[in-house]
């Protein structure tokens, strides 16, 4: 059996390293068959943690049964009867004459109809020619005008990823006390907000939130499987990336104001792409600098370089 139909999945729960395992095999439910091999453990405090761990095989499809083909019964020829030629009689050809075809008159009706002479109407005066009226340009629909766009236009289906984000947390968080809410935001292009708080929300946030970022990239991986579009997935766990927000726009003001009094080219630490998005619109109205990103891979910064004054 190939490793792309059965992988063993390890994950904090059976449900999350279920999720996983159909994310990597492209799959639903109903076309593979799971097997728990460890249902993990939470510990305290994290101590004695302890991985969910199954096993996901993708289903094979029955093999058509093909008839087993049967021998055919062997032919018996019978023998052979002694041949006896006999002389063909002489034919006699008769020429017979043709039958006069007798010749169809049309009837009188259709005969007056070909030939009466068509009365023709006294020609009018011609009319003077008016210009042509130039052709109306196309109107472009609004997006108030198409159902469930007034906001984002394009062909989204908001409810239908709403409702696949929901199924998805409901999967994800089942086993973690907390709440969630889902909502739209437009940013350089729709983008939609789990955004989790509760009891247990600060455990999505983890270290340098980096459980944070894992848990993001798997429900944008399911959500775009299941509901496609040009949107972006946002998780938020008990407000951090808000707060995370507000203090990268400070800093890039900071950044900028020193890039400016210096006269030098500045250089950020390395982010994530959101991150730098933020930093980039941040900037992108200040007119005394321009940023660019540098780098490759997880090193890949910002550079803040002053403009150059005219003269």
């Amino acid at each position: 059996m190939s490793p792309e139909e059965s992988i063993v999945v390890a994950a904090a729960s059976v449900d999350e390293a279920i999720i996983l395992g159909l994310t990597r095999l492209v799959a639903t439910r109903d076309e593979v068959e799971i097997q728990v091999l460890d249902e993990g453990k939470r510990g305290f405090l994290g101590i004695g943690a302890r991985e969910a761990r199954v096993r996901v095989t993708r289903r094979r499809s029955p093999e058509p049964i093909t008839p087993q083909s049967q021998p055919e019964p062997a032919t018996v020829t019978p023998p052979a009867e002694p041949r006896v030629e006999i002389a063909p009689e002489p034919v006699v050809e008769v020429a017979s004459a043709p039958e006069p075809i007798p010749a169809v008159e049309p009837p009188t009706s259709m005969a007056s109809a070909v030939t009466a002479p068509v009365p023709q109407k006294p020609s009018a005066k011609p009319k003077p020619k008016s210009k042509p009226k130039p052709a109306a340009e196309p109107t472009a629909e609004k997006p108030a005008d198409r159902p469930g766009a007034e906001q984002f236009p394009g062909s989204l289906d908001r409810d239908l990823i709403e409702k696949k984000a929901q199924d998805v947390a409901d999967h994800l968080l089942a086993g973690l006390s907390v709440q969630y809410s889902i909502s739209w935001e437009q940013e350089d292009r729709p983008s939609l907000w789990i955004s989790v708080y509760g009891k247990d929300a600060n455990v999505l946030v983890g270290p340098r939130a980096q459980t944070l970022e894992a848990t993001q990239y798997l429900f944008r991986t399911l959500l775009h499987h299941l509901a496609e579009g040009d949107y972006n997935v946002v998780v938020d766990a008990d407000g951090y990336r808000k707060r995370r927000q507000r203090n990268l726009e400070a800093l890039a003001r900071k950044m900028a104001d020193q890039a400016v009094q210096s006269g030098r080219t500045v250089r950020m630490k390395p982010m994530p792409a959101h991150e730098r998005r933020i930093i980039h619109m941040v900037l992108r109205k200040d007119k005394r600098v321009k940023t660019e990103s540098v780098g490759k891979g997880e090193a890949r910064a910002i550079t803040i370089m002053p403009e150059k004054k005219a003269g």
